[in-house]
């Protein structure tokens, strides 16, 4: 009876013990099956294809396919609904984007998770500057301090455009007027292109667009880019200087790309899929395509990313309050 006893005892342990150990060993060998990528907008955007590309490369890499998933609509609460619905197992990420630092910010209505505690950055993808470009039969200067006495000159008669209420050219907008203690009227637009053939019409007098949307544009003889925002020059427009550059600070707000998944999905895996995408942005042709779409290559850990998006947040929310920028 007692050695009966005993063998009940060590099979009852041996079981214990390996049923601790099931989440360590479903890490270790993580992936076993396809992982997704759920992009908060519609399939051919920017979000789709960076996360296309990442999900080949990466996907290559770990011998296992990742699916992309476009969830578009609601500003992104679609897609986090989605994630927030998956199990927390290492095999459902989002590649999220500004909208998620700004929304909070500047929603009226109260959104179904917070950004800061129900998801783990995993990893700032990439970065991109806006340009602040005049249309040049509306307000034919040629430089910032120009377009600023223009306004303060007739502080009525110019607009600017956003691809949207509460978008990144919208903050900017806003921002540039009160840093320059001048007045224009907001014309938000619904998207890019809409308020960048408004832009080259002269219907808007100024915008701030980000720079993939802008630059096909740029060779016009109808517009005139006067300063990136952002921390440094473009690669891409190197004469043109940064807002800093020419004295008007804090235009460091603006597009970027990361990886996101749900709290609880476990460190390991989190790690490791930030290696991966580390690894991806310094390959030659995935580094090679993000700076032909006009962004800046990172590929950070987590931790530096979730410092980075702190960070976002408060400026966004700081920005909102102080312009009163507000969206249904």
């Amino acid at each position: 009876m007692k050695q009966a006893a005993r063998r009940h005892f060590l099979a009852a342990a041996a079981a214990l013990v390996a049923a601790c150990s099931l989440p360590a060993q479903a890490a270790d060998a993580w992936p076993a099956r396809p992982i997704r990528f759920i992009v908060p907008s519609a399939a051919g955007g920017g979000a789709d294809t960076v996360a296309r590309l990442l999900a080949q490369h990466i996907g290559g890499a770990l011998k296992q396919p990742i699916v992309v998933e476009n969830r578009a609509g609601g500003s992104g609460v679609i897609a986090g609904n989605a994630v927030l619905g998956a199990p927390a197992d290492g095999y459902t990420f989002m590649l999220g984007f500004t909208t998620m630092s700004q929304l909070p910010a500047t929603s009226t209505v109260k959104l179904p998770y917070r950004v800061d505690t129900d998801f783990i950055p995993v990893s700032l993808v990439a970065r991109s500057s806006n340009v602040l470009v005049v249309n040049r039969s509306s307000v034919d200067v040629d430089s910032v301090k120009a377009l600023v006495d223009a306004l303060r000159a007739s502080p009525q008669k110019y607009s600017y455009g956003s691809y949207g209420n509460g978008s990144t050219g919208h903050f900017l907008g806003a921002q540039f007027l009160q840093e320059t203690k001048t007045n224009a009227q907001h014309v938000p637009y619904k998207g890019a292109a809409p308020m960048m053939s408004d832009l080259l019409a002269g219907v808007v007098s100024f915008a701030f667009p980000d720079i993939g949307s802008a630059l096909p544009h740029l060779n016009s003889d109808r517009v005139r880019v006067l300063a990136v925002t952002g921390d440094k020059r473009m690669a891409t427009l190197p004469q043109i200087p940064t807002m800093g550059e020419l004295g008007y600070q804090g235009f460091n707000l603006g597009a970027w790309f990361g990886l996101f998944a749900a709290k609880g999905t476990p460190d390991a895996i989190v790690q490791d899929m930030a290696a991966q995408i580390a690894g991806a942005v310094k390959a030659p042709e995935v580094q090679a395509k993000l700076v032909g779409m006009n962004l800046d290559p990172v590929g950070s850990d987590p931790k530096t990313f979730a410092a980075f998006f702190q960070t976002d947040l408060q400026r966004w929310a700081d920005l909102a309050n102080k312009a009163n920028i507000r969206t249904d």
